[in-house]
């Protein structure tokens, strides 16, 4: 009995474990839910700097693992002759591009899939995991036109690249038939190839461009900002092995070159260049070169040196010295072709007139240290008689007449001794003597083209001068809308009456008389110029330069030419191997330009 009641006292009396559970249990509760709520919190604080704060360092760490940016090649400008004809154009080629990283991915994934079907051959599984591109070197090297042994070469030494090429210039139609074969990755690029229609009477103006389509000759280097344009840019996503997508999305978009004018006409260069061969390899010269001048606006129609090159073969390019521009670079001692100019100065100066007579008995005079020789004494001479027999003698007296600083200066207004207004790419500004060099020698010399160094630019835009009544154009190689305008440099009438001195040049008894055209009046000046020696101690007894300087026709001038030939061999004076190119060149340029005639045509002989 006394055990049952205190069984029930016991079960009457409170517990105090229970309150200490009930607090426990609730601390747990909050405990959890603090952490529940704390990883809840750093979830979007992690949330927050990723996606807000730090978003854009990873968007690009994640675009570098997948987007690549490309360059889009832009076409460059064609350049076209005045009439449109194009002289230098850029055709589409193909260049073709591996990935050796990826094609050795998926050689390696192959294997190991065959080999696993090799033990397991109707594992369906494993067939659709192979990859589905050719992987067979050797058909990629024929279908490239390339070496296998060196593809294979290529492809061991770089397999972690991402970018090798295979070729670089192939044509479109090629290029489709490679991607149609699905080599495993391998891929086109597009790329433009520079070509050159007339290749060798243009090569010296208009230069080449490199592989990479950078101008670096002639004209395409000059103008290279203009023609070169804006390449664009596209965006390749690849997937996590590496591998392009199809659609490459555009950022930036192609700019295309600047077309450009030429103010040459490519039919007189051609003429020309075609006349210049001729005359070159008959007279096994060593050079010919020739510029034509249209003298009312300034602009050349034709700018010609042979040997020439061919741009378009890159074998030709080892002759540096064919694709020198000697028209522009090359500067030498001009010869007689200087007189009218001295001629001119002369009658500038109000010393002379068109009828004064000089006396050049008995045919020699002696300045300084040595002497000066005409080939013949032609003793007493008016102006024009000077002009007409190339006295130098004349000239020498009538320079020496004047303050020595009188023809040295009277040259520079003319233009030698700087740069002409074209600015080729290496163009020589020529060389007239300081003046603490003129004296008594210097100057009498300077009057008959030696002692100082001229281009043929520089002739050519002298007589154009002359040939537009005293007024200069700025010479241009690009084709003009309207004529700039000019500076007058000597007086109308002095040019004129000078024009009219180099007519008699090319009448019987000049030395010109090879340069006629027939049913024009032609003005004009031969120069046989001996060449300095290579130790440049004195001048060459066996080495000459042959020059025709000469405007047509008289009584409208339309052209001015220059024709330099040199170290003719044989007969190597200017009347005799420069003046018949001139002739030939000049009329079939004066019948293309359908100038009138200005003298009647000879009537045929009746045989």
């Amino acid at each position: 009995m006394l055990d049952n009641r205190n069984k029930q006292l016991r079960k009457k009396q409170p517990s105090t474990s229970n309150k200490n559970t009930l607090t426990l249990d609730r601390w747990r509760f909050y405990l959890m839910w603090s952490v529940v709520l704390l990883c809840f919190l750093a979830l979007v604080g992690r949330a927050f700097y990723v996606q807000i704060i730090n978003k854009d360092f990873l968007q690009n760490k994640a675009n570098a693992n997948i987007l690549r940016t490309e360059k889009v090649k832009a076409m460059r400008g064609v350049i076209y002759d005045r009439h449109g004809v194009p002289l230098a154009i850029s055709t589409p080629v193909m260049k073709v591009v591996i990935d050796p990283r990826d094609y050795f991915d998926a050689k390696k994934q192959f294997e190991e899939i065959s080999a696993e079907l090799v033990k397991d051959p109707n594992n369906r599984k494993l067939k659709r995991q192979l990859p589905d591109k050719n992987l067979n070197l050797d058909e990629l090297a024929d279908a490239v036109g390339i070496d296998r042994a060196d593809l294979k070469k290529k492809m061991n030494d770089r397999p972690r690249s991402r970018y090798l090429v295979l070729q670089k210039e192939i044509p479109p139609q090629q290029a489709d038939l490679i991607a149609k074969r699905e080599f495993q990755g391998v891929y086109t690029e597009k790329n433009y190839k520079r070509y050159y229609p007339q290749p060798q009477p243009n090569a010296q103006i208009i230069g080449l461009t490199n592989s990479e389509g950078i101008g670096i000759e002639g004209l395409e280097m000059q103008m290279n900002s203009a023609l070169a344009g804006n390449d664009g840019e596209q965006q390749i996503v690849r997937d996590k092995k590496g591998n392009r997508f199809k659609d490459p999305e555009v950022i930036k978009e192609v700019e295309a070159g600047e077309n450009i004018t030429l103010s040459i006409d490519s039919r007189l260069q051609y003429i020309m260049y075609r006349e210049l061969t001729a005359a070159g390899v008959a007279n096994n010269a060593r050079s010919a070169t020739a510029i034509a001048v249209d003298v009312k606006t300034g602009e050349i129609l034709a700018m010609a040196s042979w040997p020439s090159y061919n741009p378009n073969d890159k074998k030709s390019l080892n002759n540096k010295d064919a694709m020198r521009n000697r028209g522009a670079v090359d500067s030498f001692e001009p010869g007689s072709t200087m007189k009218p100019l001295t001629i001119a100065m002369a009658l500038e100066s109000g010393k002379y007139m068109p009828n004064s007579v000089v006396n050049t008995s008995p045919g020699s005079m002696r300045v300084g240290n040595h002497t000066i020789r005409d080939t013949h004494n032609y003793g007493a001479l008016t102006l024009g008689g000077i002009i007409q027999k190339s006295s130098n003698v004349g000239v020498a007296k009538l320079a020496l007449s004047l303050p020595y600083a009188t023809l040295p200066t009277f040259y520079k207004r003319v233009g030698f001794g700087q740069r002409s207004a074209v600015k080729f790419p290496g163009e020589s500004g020529g060389l007239i003597l300081p003046p603490s060099k003129w004296n008594v020698s210097e100057v009498a010399t300077m009057a008959y083209g030696y002692g100082l160094n001229a281009t043929v630019l520089q002739m050519a835009d002298a007589y154009a001068m002359l040939a537009n009544k005293g007024l200069k154009m700025p010479l241009s190689l690009y084709k003009l809308e309207q004529p700039p305008k000019g500076e007058q440099l000597i007086d109308a009438k002095i040019a004129d009456q000078v024009l009219l001195m180099m007519e008699t040049a090319t009448l019987p008894g000049g030395t010109a008389t090879r340069a006629t055209i027939p049913g024009y009046r032609v003005a004009g000046k031969t120069g046989t110029a001996h060449k300095l020696r290579a130790d440049r101690k004195g001048y060459s007894q066996s080495d000459y330069r042959a020059l025709f300087a000469g405007v047509a026709p008289v009584s409208d001038p339309q052209l001015a030419m220059v024709v330099v030939v040199e170290n003719p061999k044989g007969s190597y004076y200017g009347g005799t191997v420069s003046a018949p190119v001139f002739a030939r060149v000049m009329q079939e340029s004066l019948r293309l330009m359908n100038v009138p005639l200005d003298k009647p045509l000879d009537a045929p002989k009746i045989q």
